[in-house]
């Protein structure tokens, strides 16, 4: 759980979690996201990268959606809670506000930065 929260610390530059070990909701919702990522990751099969066996295995086009929507929506909120203290603070030593001062300089798009943000979650399994 100390990994938990200095990561995500450094990359989004809060902390989900209090001193007593509790989650709060935002850090609950960011635990579901990672959690079903890896399962959904995990159930890939070979149909997903080679097109002409999709009819073998169907996938479930629902569950990346809605899993992807929540994970957006979370990135959003998280976005934009840095992009307002930035205006009135200015910028802090997070890594979300280091993409904000290279995005403008290497023309990152929305897609780019929220990759960016959720590969600096890979070390969470739990």
């Amino acid at each position: 759980m100390v990994s938990f929260n200095n990561i995500t610390r450094l990359a989004f530059g809060k902390r989900f979690m209090n001193a007593n070990g509790d989650i709060d909701e935002e850090g609950q919702e960011f635990k579901i996201i990672v959690n079903n990522g890896i399962k959904i990751g995990a159930s890939l099969s070979v149909a997903e990268y080679i097109w002409y066996l999709r009819w073998l295995c169907p996938l479930n086009e629902e569950l990346y959606k809605t899993h992807n929507e929540r994970r957006d929506r979370l990135t959003k909120k998280i976005i934009e809670e840095h992009a307002q203290a930035l205006q009135e603070r200015g910028a802090k030593q997070h890594f979300v506000d280091a993409l904000f001062t290279l995005r403008e300089k290497y023309d990152l798009s929305d897609d780019t930065v929220f990759g960016l943000l959720w590969v600096c979650r890979m070390p969470f399994y739990n």
